[in-house]
C-alpha cells in the first residue's frame, strides 16, 4: 500500500477548521446590526484572510495523474 501524500493530509488537516472560521465568521457578519464598526471591520479581515488561506490550500493541490 503507498504511503500517503503529507501534503493531502496537511491540506485536509487544515481546510475542516479553516471551513468551520470561514462559516462562523460569515454568520456573524450577517447579523451585523449591533455591532461595532472595529469588530466588523475586524470580522471582514478575518473573512479575507480565510478565503485567502482556502485559496492557498487549493492551489496546493497535484493535478491528476493520468
Amino acid at each position: 500500500m503507498a504511503e500517503p501524500d503529507p501534503m493531502s493530509k496537511l491540506r485536509h488537516d487544515l481546510a475542516n477548521p479553516l471551513a468551520a472560521i470561514l462559516a462562523e465568521t460569515q454568520l456573524l457578519l450577517i447579523g451585523d446590526e449591533e455591532m461595532s464598526p472595529d469588530v466588523k471591520q475586524a470580522l471582514k479581515e478575518i473573512e479575507k484572510l480565510a478565503i485567502r488561506m482556502r485559496a492557498i490550500l487549493r492551489g496546493t493541490q497535484e493535478p491528476p495523474q493520468g
